[in-house]
């Protein structure tokens, strides 16, 4: 049986469990508070519609918020269900919904680990080739072709930390701060 980028992604790619534990540490730091016990669940669940998925940015991996959703909406509540479908940029404007309080800590959840670790697993797990080979969202695409991939992961990086620090500096200063 052959596993899809998705499925690998959750085991030891950008979306393994750790990568839960990452985005707990910039919930903190970025809200000041720890996740309550049905953020945590929904924190848990927010990547695992990537099961399955033969791509990570394509029809159906751009779909993966989805599935959390749909359990956290039956499992937590509607309220949760929301905040994993808000977790994603691409999706929240999609299905014409606002980013949620989560979309900021899953962003900067990329600072939490070492750069040369999250380069070698998303290497291994085909992720990366895909990242760089089409443009979308906090991609550097321009660059693709001209620097070392762990020069393309640093900018990426940097760009989704710029963007869920800017998401959240935005609804704290429109008092749209999803509390």
């Amino acid at each position: 049986m052959k596993l899809t980028v998705g499925t690998k992604s959750l085991l030891i790619g950008a979306h393994w469990p750790p990568h839960v534990l990452a985005v707990v540490l910039a919930w903190k730091w970025l809200h000041g508070t720890w996740p309550n016990r049905k953020e945590l669940a929904a924190i848990a669940l927010h990547d695992i519609g990537y099961i399955g998925c033969p791509d990570m940015d394509g029809d159906l991996g751009s779909e993966h918020p989805e599935l959390g959703a749909m359990i956290a909406d039956h499992l937590l509540g509607q309220e949760y269900g929301t905040l994993i479908r808000g977790h994603s940029k691409g999706f929240a404007e999609s299905q014409g919904c606002d980013l949620s309080k989560l979309y900021g800590p899953d962003k900067v959840a990329v600072a939490f680990e070492p750069l040369w670790f999250y380069t070698l697993r998303t290497s291994l797990t085909g992720e990366l080739a895909e990242y760089r080979s089409k443009p979308h969202g906090a991609t550097p695409y321009v660059l693709a072709d001209t620097i070392t991939n762990k020069e393309w992961i640093r900018l990426v990086r940097l760009r989704m930390v710029w963007a869920g620090i800017g998401h959240v500096i935005k609804t704290v200063e429109t008092g749209k701060n999803h509390e």
